[in-house]
């Protein structure tokens, strides 16, 4: 079903947050890139392929509502450092990734191309999703971590909506926080897990409700509570397993 409308919000950003945003984004790709960028590991080329519905992972749960990839065409919004562009071209899409930082534009390329999947790739360096690729529709518009960066979410979900094919879905995976409390006491801690920017936010419920008003139904399913400290014990499995079961039985 297509919306119709008597005017069109826009969808206009500050060029100074633009500006900050892309600054930021450009440093932290080019360290990340500096590590190395290679091929998707054989467990994750499995792993992301059909991931059941009950999985306690929030990755494998996007995948999941995704597949079967192949040959499904997908725009993906804010692509950052091309992992998920590499699961997704691997997986069978023909994926348009754009992103505003030219530094993760030139990781996504790479991460491709080291995977063997860059011809079902195309790219594109814009902060504008108006701009991004114009004129085309998909099958699926996603995004991992992309929209609490973004202002005007009402805006954007109506210009999502008008950009999928008839029958296409919309799939994001974002940090929502509902609690006034838990968002002072993360206030006070001064630990950072997640390399965060001074304008980005996490969402609502409330967001994620407006957000997805244009849209035939929506469905959500939350994840991760403890176990986002994970990131800070990158290299253990069994704690980070352990961290995801106890967040699926609170979260349950």
């Amino acid at each position: 079903m297509q919306m119709t409308a008597t005017s069109t919000p826009t969808l206009s950003i500050d060029p100074a947050l633009l500006q900050r945003e892309q600054e930021h984004f450009d440093q932290h790709y080019a360290d990340e890139a500096a590590q190395g960028i290679g091929p998707l590991s054989d467990y994750d080329r499995v792993r992301y392929a059909r991931p059941p519905a009950n999985t306690i992972f929030p990755r494998e749960f996007y995948y999941h509502l995704l597949a079967p990839l192949r040959g499904k065409s997908v725009m993906e919004i804010a692509a950052g450092n091309g992992i998920d562009a590499a699961i997704m071209t691997h997986n069978g899409a023909h994926l348009s990734a754009y992103d505003l930082s030219p530094q993760s534009i030139n990781m996504v390329r790479q991460r491709c191309a080291a995977n063997g999947t860059d011809d079902r790739l195309t790219t594109q360096v814009t902060g504008d999703f108006d701009d991004a690729f114009a004129g085309e529709s998909f099958d699926h518009i996603v995004g991992y971590a992309a929209l609490h960066h973004l202002p005007n979410m009402d805006a954007l979900a109506d210009r999502i909506h008008d950009r999928l094919k008839p029958g296409g879905t919309a799939v994001f995976a974002e940090p929502v926080l509902n609690s006034k409390a838990l968002g002072f006491l993360r206030r006070c801690v001064p630990l950072a897990i997640d390399d965060m920017t001074d304008d980005e936010r996490p969402l609502t419920d409330t967001d994620m409700r407006r957000f997805g008003e244009p849209f035939d139904n929506m469905r959500c399913r939350y994840f991760q509570l403890t176990s986002r400290v994970w990131r800070l014990f990158p290299n253990n499995w069994p704690l980070t397993v352990a961290l995801h079961k106890l967040d699926h039985g609170l979260l349950k």
